[in-house]
């Protein structure tokens, strides 16, 4: 299957907007979801705009997580609710690292993160995401990543990921450049409640293309 462009770095203003922070001082803690509507080249298909060492993106963080919270998501990308900057939130330890383990998430916030290296090994796996409702796909991902993150002038973080939680980093990131997994899907859309089920067969058919420690969740993306 083609993969989508990866766009250069955006020749975008940077930092946080008039309209970014109005949408961030709106009433409320969780911000809405926006969802994906065919044909739009609104805020989900737009490429993100870096953060700049200036924002102060306390506000930005405490909403994000508000927001994730009021779902089913194991990971939120800022344009998701309708901020077009480059920051996600991502739930390490959603799975359990061992079959029958306990799953020990804890959610991390980055700013402009960027893929800087990945494996060769790829998995498959169901997805499902927070902006596109009631369907799912098969997307194949990298097994592992290396994320560098941080604003410009300070040192990049990096960060290194293997099996669910290099999964998240890659749909996460993707959202900031415009990309969603229906773009990347294998064998066309399913409905979303299957989401389980359909994981269990992929399983089952083909053990030698998933990541058979990682135990079946239903989490959306």
């Amino acid at each position: 299957m083609p993969t989508p462009t990866q766009p250069s770095a955006p020749a975008l203003p940077p930092g946080l907007l008039a309209e970014d922070l109005k949408l961030l001082a709106s009433p409320g803690d969780a911000l809405p979801v926006v969802q994906r509507t065919a044909g739009s080249r609104g805020v989900l298909r737009s490429l993100a705009r870096p953060l700049a060492p200036a924002d102060d993106v306390t506000v930005l963080e405490r909403r994000m997580r508000a927001s994730l919270a009021a779902t089913k998501g194991v990971g939120i990308a800022a344009p998701q609710v309708g901020l077009g900057v480059r920051a996600i939130l991502v739930m390490h330890g959603a799975r359990p690292s061992t079959p029958g383990g306990v799953a020990d998430p804890r959610i991390v916030f980055y700013l402009n993160p960027r893929i800087v290296e990945r494996s060769d090994e790829v998995t498959l796996d169901y997805e499902g995401c927070l902006s596109v409702a009631e369907v799912c796909g098969m997307v194949r991902r990298n097994r592992s990543v290396v994320v560098e993150h941080g604003v410009a002038g300070a040192k990049p973080v990096r960060v290194e990921a293997t099996g669910f939680d290099a999964r998240i980093f890659q749909h996460e990131i993707d959202h900031l450049e415009g990309v969603l997994y229906i773009d990347r899907v294998e064998g066309g859309l399913q409905p979303k409640d299957k989401l389980k089920e359909l994981r269990e067969q992929l399983r089952r058919d083909h053990p030698e293309l998933v990541t058979m420690r990682e135990v079946v969740r239903s989490a959306v993306l």
